[in-house]
């Protein structure tokens, strides 16, 4: 499609590769697995053996992605309208329905569903702006919303119910106590749930290590521990937002590849009883979205009960994964992951970057005063390029013999100034991205990395790595393999 024709219409077609992220648009570098989100680049495409090979298509034009076409449009505007029922709004896609008639007439799915037969009929789809017909123009949004900036996705998981089973309930199963099967989907204040629990505990004679025992034989859900093996390359920012606590927990991070994890913690007396709680923060998992909202991150938060609630919202996409019927009925307004390859197929559409994800209002952040009795725990960051790996772009210099690229911000502190002279440098040069990220996937991690974070995590599940290096393919897989370093 010409720049004209994809104008004329206001969107085109475009995926990104599931191995390399590249952009792929309709053309040679396009292969499609039908019937799913799966697609890859020539280059990556043509690393499958024949047999593998066959079952793809090359994307030439948008009729060989078949009935999957709405799935991979590219819009040029963004179109935004409010449910006439509830006032949420809608964007392109399954949850907006619009009236084929005079006016603009909105409805969210929830709504949509409720209207009987004969008036739903009425109403269609808005998989893409085509669909409003000579009413698109006044559908699109005209907020001048700053989006430049929050580019970069974190996803954010709650842990039981959503990656491990409920620990209180294998608890429960264990002792035969009633009073142990009430979750937050029954109490969704915390800290009254905890009192409860704390308090049935001593009056059954269980303590800390019984937890402990319980928790070290669970298992993740099925499909959890491969959701995240496939997500860590793609979105190397994953965080377990939980309000379990870390000294009967541990166990269940291991299982899960210890991603970085903010929880609470308990106070545990002479005698091994449990006889308080501490939570971090109040209303944590809301306060931990908005705070990396503010570090300009777009947040994809994964959750399945009412105390999820409040970062499902707060983030700019929120998922439900094995809510109950109770949560599902309560809040229809997000939308619900059968199980965890469901969960990646809508997570895979998001990162497709077919909708831009506009960036949410930031929200004020609170007093240090707020939250100063309750830093207790330790966030430990470090860098990468020169303690965990090698500086990648000196790495680039050698492989390349281009001197520009031997400036480092030891002798330019001021970055953007250096990435100009590295831009000119490798186009006056003739080196592509490409050819950068295949020397970045090669670097070997410095000696001693891997085991110093596999010590570390047991220890401190909250580490970070911050880099100014570039987020391309290549140095991803490289921060993969150093946080999935394993003894």
């Amino acid at each position: 499609m010409g720049v004209a024709d994809a104008m004329a219409e206001e969107f085109t077609y475009f995926c990104r590769c599931d191995v390399c992220r590249c952009s792929l648009f309709r053309g040679d570098n396009w292969y499609h697995k039908p019937g799913t989100n799966y697609d890859l680049c020539a280059r990556d495409f043509a690393k499958l053996s024949a047999e593998e090979r066959q079952v793809y298509v090359n994307i030439a034009t948008s009729s060989d992605l078949g009935s999957q076409q709405n799935e991979y449009i590219l819009e040029i505007n963004q179109y935004l309208a409010r449910c006439d029922q509830c006032s949420k709004a809608v964007s392109l896609g399954d949850d907006w329905y619009h009236k084929q008639a005079e006016g603009n007439y909105d409805l969210c799915a929830h709504h949509w569903k409720d209207l009987p037969d004969a008036t739903r009929n009425q109403y269609v789809n808005v998989y893409a702006s085509k669909v409003l017909g000579e009413r698109k123009l006044q559908y699109v949004l005209q907020e001048e919303i700053d989006i430049a900036e929050r580019d970069l996705v974190m996803v954010v998981l709650d842990v039981e119910g959503t990656l491990m089973p409920e620990a209180w309930l294998e608890l429960q199963k264990k002792t035969g106590i009633e009073g142990l099967k009430r979750t937050t989907a029954h109490e969704p204040d915390y800290d009254k749930l905890m009192r409860y629990r704390i308090n049935l505990l001593r009056e059954h004679n269980i303590k800390l290590g019984d937890m402990i025992e319980v928790v070290k034989d669970l298992k993740p859900l099925p499909g959890a521990k491969e959701f995240l093996d496939w997500l860590k390359p793609l979105v190397p920012r994953i965080l377990l937002l939980t309000d379990t606590f870390e000294e009967y927990a541990m166990p269940m991070f291991e299982q899960l590849g210890y991603p970085s994890v903010f929880c609470n913690s308990l106070v545990v007396d002479s005698d091994g009883f449990i006889c308080d709680h501490i939570l971090r923060l109040k209303d944590q998992k809301r306060k931990a979205v908005e705070s990396f909202q503010r570090l300009n991150f777009r947040v994809i938060a994964v959750g399945d009960s009412f105390n999820d609630v409040s970062m499902l919202t707060a983030a700019e996409r929120g998922i439900l994964i094995y809510p109950s019927e109770k949560v599902r009925k309560a809040h229809p307004e997000f939308p619900v992951a059968k199980d965890h390859n469901d969960l990646r197929a809508k997570i895979g559409r998001i990162l497709s970057a077919n909708k831009q994800i506009l960036p949410k209002k930031l929200a004020d952040p609170p007093p240090l005063s707020a939250t100063a009795s309750s830093r207790t725990m330790w966030l430990l960051v470090c860098n990468v390029a020169g303690f965990l790996a090698p500086e990648p772009w000196i790495a680039v210099q050698q492989r390349t013999n281009i001197p520009e690229l031997k400036v480092t911000t030891a002798q330019e502190p001021d970055y953007a100034k250096l990435m100009a002279l590295r831009s000119s440098a490798l186009r006056t040069n003739g080196v592509k991205l490409q050819q950068i990220v295949d020397i970045m996937d090669g670097l070997e991690l410095l000696p001693g990395a891997t085991q110093f974070l596999a010590w570390l995590k047991p220890i401190v599940p909250r580490t970070f790595m911050i880099t100014d290096g570039p987020e391309a393919p290549g140095l991803q897989r490289t921060l993969v393999r150093i946080f999935s370093a394993r003894p």
